[in-house]
């Protein structure tokens, strides 16, 4: 394996030395605050969070994670919340052996975490030997809120909102507006609150409130953080979802500027290119998104899907078993993830496993009956398996359920086989 670029950092999540399990969003979120602020130091190149979060419980050696996230320098430690105070030892591994380059125990109540956050961030880059500008000295200050309690709730938002499943995203949703409450300047809470919406309206409830919702708190979101990337990303998807899609890329763009590494960024382009049918663009961002968090099971299933719509099986194939591996991985430690399993079934119906496809389809179904998500991806699955009939069943029982997502149904080649059956018509008539 070749060594890492010099300032290749990964920052794996904090273990949770106070055992409760309800402080794990807090542990793992201030870790994952770390690293956002230091992804946006340009001399670095930061290791996705979620290929960190994979580790977890699996690699306790900062020398093993190095190699495996293909960093040289690695930042670790443990976090006690106690009922007014945070105690957290973070240490910073180098070099083949793991030797500690810098480490630090902070004993501060709860109001300091931003101040601890940002000594940390700091001490890391000073560690490397890393010469900041201006912009970025700024941007390592600059606290993402005022308030340690709308910190706790957008944290709480942000683990549930990643589980695409509608009961999270509602309670996401609700965590991200006690967030604004507490401090209506979070842009970043007003980001989350716009996506949360805008999965809404794609999902389970495509009613006009929720695009409204999606478009207000992105606005205000870009209007408070112009330069914050999560705030342009939430923009251009809100604004794809009301067809605006120039004004989309536009802020799709804006964000790589700001943050060239944003996985999100490219996955949301891909996807408002999809909702046009431009599938060749589609699959450049989809290709991109992947090479930026190669652990996801999600996007190379995606891009399989987009290679057959360019007719492209071979490539749809490698891209599929590609998929389906990861989604095998994912489901050994999260064996109860619903969309690893619709997604999985769909890769195994592209690769001809039709007997465990519908398996794994039927898993998907009976842990979340009517989840209208869920409902359409296991269509997708039965599509690609030429089971027209059961196909139309879910996907009728998807859009009865809430799904809207019309420009998806009249693009996604995963659906292809259906376009020629009337009940399928009669599906698309009812817009």
């Amino acid at each position: 394996m070749t060594a890492p670029p010099p300032f290749a950092v990964a920052v794996l999540p904090f273990a949770n030395l106070s055992g409760a399990s309800e402080h794990e969003h807090f542990t793992d979120g201030l870790a994952e605050s770390i690293r956002d602020a230091l992804a946006g130091v340009r001399a670095l190149r930061v290791a996705p969070w979620t290929s960190s979060l994979a580790l977890k419980g699996r690699v306790t050696e900062a020398r093993e994670a190095g190699e495996r996230l293909q960093a040289a320098a690695v930042l670790d430690g443990g976090l006690r919340k106690t009922a007014t105070r945070l105690q957290l030892t973070a240490q910073l591994a180098t070099g083949p052996e793991g030797a500690a380059r810098w480490s630090q125990r902070f004993d501060r109540p709860h109001a300091d975490v931003f101040a601890v956050r940002h000594e940390v961030t700091r001490s890391v880059v000073a560690a490397l030997g890393v010469t900041l500008t201006a912009e970025e000295e700024r941007a390592l200050a600059r606290a993402p809120t005022t308030d340690i309690r709308a910190f706790d709730s957008y944290l709480r938002g942000r683990q549930l909102a990643r589980q695409l499943l509608r009961r999270n995203q509602e309670y996401a949703l609700q965590m991200f507006g006690d967030a604004i409450k507490v401090d209506p300047a979070f842009a970043a809470a007003h980001a989350g609150a716009a996506m949360c919406s805008a999965m809404m309206y794609q999902y389970w409830d495509s009613s006009d409130a929720n695009v409204q919702a999606a478009d207000a708190a992105s606005a205000k979101a870009v209007e408070l953080a112009p330069d914050l990337a999560d705030a342009r990303v939430a923009r251009g998807v809100a604004l794809s979802l009301a067809k605006r899609f120039d004004e989309a890329e536009q802020e799709f763009a804006a964000a790589l500027e700001l943050r060239p590494d944003s996985f999100e960024a490219y996955y949301f382009r891909a996807r408002a290119c999809r909702a046009q049918g431009q599938d060749a663009l589609a699959a450049q961002w989809y290709e991109r998104a992947c090479e930026l968090r190669p652990e996801d099971y999600a996007t190379p299933q995606l891009l399989a899907s987009v290679y057959l719509g360019l007719g492209r099986p071979d490539d749809a194939k490698a891209t599929q078993r590609r998929a389906l591996e990861l989604a095998k991985q994912h489901l050994e430690r999260y064996p109860d993830d619903a969309r690893a399993l619709y997604l999985g079934a769909g890769a195994l119906a592209i690769l001809g496993d039709s007997t465990r496809a519908r398996e794994w389809a039927k898993r998907a179904v009976a842990m979340d009956p009517d989840d209208s998500a869920v409902l359409y991806n296991v269509a997708c699955a039965y599509a690609l398996m030429g089971l027209r009939d059961s196909a139309i069943d879910c996907l009728e029982q998807a859009i009865a359920n809430g799904f809207r997502h019309w420009q998806w149904i009249e693009h996604d080649s995963d659906l292809d086989s259906l376009r020629e059956s009337p009940r399928f018509g009669a599906l698309l008539e009812k817009r």
